[in-house]
């Protein structure tokens, strides 16, 4: 085979500035390249992708609108990428995130501004050298021929006859046996790899394999060992969230993939697992942050809808039902409806009437207004059920907010059985189902009236009802300091009675709490006197 590129290769430039647009098409023809293309934006570049076959696209990241990285996922997810087509980023930012993000799509190349033309040269060499020596492999790979590509690998690997290429052979050819779901000869491949050399690629592999037959203990030590990688880590913490997840140890899985959604935010399907994960934990505001990331990322992209902008309204509404700081609270409540004002703006076309609505009356509950918020809310019952789960479940948590107790938990049960029995519903969801249902059987009335309650109650000297009470209330609400300050008054009172192991772990997740959270002047004051085992009023 030659070591020699073809200058008649078709190249699609995708920038908006005129000054770089210039200095491309004079490398490339310096270069000696003369095929070429350009798209001043990314609707202009998928126009142009469906209509010519390129060999190269030289993309810039920073675009309006639709930027690069949306570009590349959405060649992706339509199934318009070509592995026989190379692609090579560009971008005057270097912000770690945006980076990890961008080499997670696993482009080509990945080239900062400003650059040779000699860097240019390299880069481009370097990428269609190998598309042209591995067009085979790549042709088979775009026709889903799995079979036949790793009999293609296999053969070039035995003639030895690209030694240049045979890592990134070994490789692909692990990648496309877990692609197939063909375990047992990934396990075997890649133990074969790492008894000749600890590669970290064959590590992750083989980590999978074990993941797969529940080895979880062997793929935990090996991705361990990956989190020093800067290249793997966040594969590795993906996984080992996938892991935790399994064994149902939700705070570890949680904590994997808030990680991993600060090296690479951009990745959608982690922002969406990370809300759910969040929301299970009663991590309200992790709820928030990531249903806040999803709406931001996916703006302009393939995956924009009305539903991520309802989502980051619920949670909002979430998040300010259990803060105990009314700034904090009211900050939110502005955020959810500035939200749901963009989603109009955003999609005119599908005005979710009835779940604005819903989303109208948590707001006016958020304000004290609960016989508004239950007018509105009979109003809605006259309507046929939402389809969406996630918006059944919204109008079941408003429901049993304004006391409508009854209604809220036929709807929930109604909702657990049909989670279980739809296909393809994430699992961490129906085990969130299935804790509301519960956990909202359990409250009489809403959370911030059940914690009012529980005050009543010990202010009336019934101290074991209000222990119970405000346990119940913190375990729903367990960021709330002005909840976590009246469990551990009653804890510390000694007037109800409680296993000494149970109210030692409760006292010590209060006390990280307020010792972590920003607390009012009062709150402040009644921390302090805790600290000393005072004795104060609730």
């Amino acid at each position: 085979m030659t070591d020699q590129l073809s200058r008649d290769i078709r190249i699609l430039i995708v920038d908006e500035q005129p000054i770089l647009q210039n200095y491309l098409r004079f490398a490339l023809e310096t270069l000696g390249f003369l095929s070429f293309s350009h798209a001043e934006n990314a609707s202009n570049a998928l126009a142009l992708y469906q209509d010519k076959f390129f060999d190269l696209v030289i993309c810039s990241f920073n675009l309006d609108g639709k930027d690069g990285y949306q570009l590349y996922q959405e060649l992706k997810a339509r199934n318009l990428y070509r592995h026989s087509t190379g692609f090579i980023f560009i971008s005057a930012d270097t912000d770690p995130s945006l980076v990890h993000s961008v080499l997670e799509l696993q482009p080509d190349e990945f080239m900062v501004k400003p650059f040779s033309i000699k860097d240019l040269k390299t880069r481009i060499e370097r990428t269609m050298l190998r598309k042209q020596q591995l067009k085979p492999l790549y042709e088979l790979l775009d026709q889903n021929k799995t079979v036949g590509a790793i009999q293609q690998i296999d053969q070039w690997l035995k003639q030895n006859s690209l030694p240049k290429y045979a890592p990134l052979l070994r490789k692909t050819r692990g990648e496309i046996l877990i692609s197939s779901n063909r375990w047992a000869e990934a396990e075997q491949f890649y133990d074969a790899i790492l008894d000749r050399e600890p590669l970290p690629w064959a590590r992750l592999g083989l980590a999978r394999c074990l993941v797969e037959r529940g080895e979880f203990s062997q793929a935990i030590s090996l991705l361990q060992l990956l989190l020093k990688k800067s290249d793997y880590k966040l594969m590795a913490l993906d996984l080992l969230s996938s892991i935790y997840l399994q064994q149902h140890l939700f705070d570890k899985a949680q904590a994997e993939l808030k990680q991993a959604a600060s090296l690479a935010p951009r990745n959608l399907l982690r922002q969406q697992k990370l809300l759910n994960l969040s929301r299970l934990n009663h991590d309200y505001e992790n709820q928030y942050k990531a249903a806040r990331d999803l709406v931001k990322f996916a703006r302009y992209s393939v995956f924009e809808q009305p539903d991520l902008y309802l989502n980051l309204a619920r949670s909002c509404i979430d998040y300010a039902l259990t803060t105990s700081e009314e700034e904090q609270s009211s900050r939110l409540s502005k955020v959810a409806n500035e939200t749901l004002s963009s989603m109009r703006k955003a999609f005119p076309d599908q005005p979710k009437e009835e779940q604005q609505l819903v989303l109208q009356a948590r707001l006016l509950y958020l304000k004290e207004q609960i016989d508004k918020a239950k007018t509105l809310l009979l109003e809605l019952q006259k309507s046929p059920q939402p389809e969406r789960l996630e918006d059944a479940l919204d109008k079941a948590k408003a429901l049993h907010e304004v006391g409508l107790l009854s209604a809220s938990r036929q709807l929930l049960s109604q909702l657990t059985l049909d989670s279980q029995q739809e296909h393809g519903v994430d699992p961490v969801f129906v085990r969130y189902l299935q804790q509301e249902q519960k956990e909202r059987a359990a409250l009489p009335m809403g959370p911030r009236e059940f914690n009012n309650n529980a005050v009543a109650m010990y202010e009336q000297g019934r101290w074991q009802d209000a222990l119970q009470a405000f346990i119940q209330a913190f375990q729903v609400m367990p960021s709330n300091a002005g909840i976590a300050l009246n469990l551990l008054q009653a804890l510390r009172s000694g007037k109800a009675q409680l296993d000494n192991e149970l109210a030692s772990r409760l006292e010590r997740q209060c006390e990280m709490l307020l010792v972590n959270s920003r607390l009012s002047k009062d709150q402040q004051q009644r921390w302090q006197q805790l600290q000393g085992r005072e004795s104060i009023a609730i």
